[in-house]
């Protein structure tokens, strides 16, 4: 698939079929991951796999379903709310590869330098590499942010080094043919892009 095709085709997925990926594709899209820039060029990331379904569900079971009472979007965001929210735990459930991208986090986030930004930009630099790379193989694939005691508790079934965070868990997956996806909010550069000053 062509580059710009691979960028406007990637979407968020939330419905997976029960089909195994196979491992040369896994790899191919780790290794991009891996290629990504990083601060300093130290490439500080461990990559946490889950292939094994019940695994998985252990793992989807840490993650809260969340409610949503919205019946009729009337905005982009709300068609995502009413798509996404109840799909939070059911996206890992169903997805056959489950990817838990840590990074040393060697200063605090809120660091007034802005030091900490630079390994978590890294971080998501890895993962929007490999969300990219899984839309190239055919692949459907979506993040979830952990929230509240979720990433504490992932980092505790993992067993995570200390020093370590994870920014987003992402899972991979074949495309359900009847997956949902919410309106995109549509941006062109003639009214987001600012030349020269804002």
């Amino acid at each position: 698939m062509e580059f710009y095709e691979v960028v406007h085709k990637r979407r968020s997925i939330r419905q997976f079929m029960d089909k195994a990926i196979p491992q040369e594709i896994l790899k191919r899209i780790l290794d991009a991951g891996l290629k990504a820039p990083s601060s300093n060029h130290q490439r500080s990331w461990e990559l946490v796999i889950y292939t094994d379904k019940e695994k998985i569900k252990e793992l989807a079971h840490i993650v809260k379903p969340y409610s949503c009472t919205i019946q009729e979007p009337k905005s982009p965001q709300q068609d995502m709310f009413k798509i996404a929210y109840p799909r939070q735990r059911t996206m890992i459930e169903e997805s056959v590869c489950v990817i838990l991208p840590y990074f040393k986090c060697k200063y605090e986030l809120t660091n007034p330098n802005g030091y900490g930004l630079m390994d978590y930009g890294a971080a998501w630099a890895l993962i929007e590499n490999m969300l990219l790379a899984a839309t190239a193989e055919g692949l459907g694939s979506v993040v979830h942010i952990p929230v509240k005691k979720e990433g504490q508790q992932i980092d505790e079934y993992v067993g995570a080094k200390n020093g370590y965070l994870l920014p987003a868990m992402v899972m991979l997956g074949y495309a359900a043919p009847d997956a949902l996806t919410p309106k995109q909010v549509e941006v062109t550069v003639e009214k987001k892009a600012h030349w020269n000053r804002w």
